[in-house]
């Protein structure tokens, strides 16, 4: 059950930009809910009335800056739906993927910060994804049980995280559209555009 804040819209992005910016700076890790509360003028009462603590609070505060990259995404094609949101993975700054980072790696060794990223982050986009099959499986692109559908969120998060550990860069628009057109439409079993 979510609580309900008095905090307006404004008010909780000051707090999101408040706590994005100490995650950057110190990291997630070295945070406390204390530093949270006074760099963003509140009480540790309020952001704990309203997030439970740090792990929804800091995940919820990158979620607000960056939604999901196929939310809202309706191109009329699933490859054009895909490579708007690689696009809006490209257009990430190396700072956010950094970010990002830290954030999963943190919560290899903290359980709440772990749920709190399935729930906040990668629910959403499972669930943009499959809007984006569903409406792809409605206009005859794919099947509508094409075996490959249940791992297209993990390929198109393994795209840009495995790439970063082989390579130490993340990958650019040419990388991911090839990726596209090479692993995840023939997947899908969507012939060569």
């Amino acid at each position: 059950m979510e609580r309900r804040s008095r905090l307006g819209p404004e008010r909780e992005a000051e707090i999101f930009a408040a706590v994005e910016r100490l995650v950057r700076e110190h990291g997630y890790e070295k945070v406390t809910m204390q530093q949270i509360a006074a760099e963003a003028r509140t009480s540790t009462a309020t952001l704990y009335r309203r997030w439970d603590g740090k792990p929804r609070l800091v995940v919820e505060a990158i979620r607000h800056r960056r939604p999901a990259p196929l939310e809202a995404v309706d191109t009329g094609s699933l490859r054009g739906d895909l490579l708007a949101g690689v696009r809006a993975v490209v257009d990430s700054t190396p700072e956010d993927h950094e970010l990002m980072s830290g954030l999963a790696n943190a919560a290899r060794s903290d359980e709440e910060l772990d749920r709190a990223q399935r729930e906040v982050l990668a629910e959403p986009m499972r669930r943009a994804v499959d809007a984006v099959l569903d409406r792809a499986a409605a206009r005859g692109e794919i099947a509508s049980d094409a075996p490959a559908r249940e791992f297209v969120p993990e390929l198109l998060f393994a795209s840009t995280v495995v790439h970063r550990i082989h390579t130490g860069s993340f990958p650019d628009e040419a990388y991911l559209v090839r990726f596209i057109d090479v692993v995840l439409l023939p997947a899908l079993g969507v012939r060569k555009p």
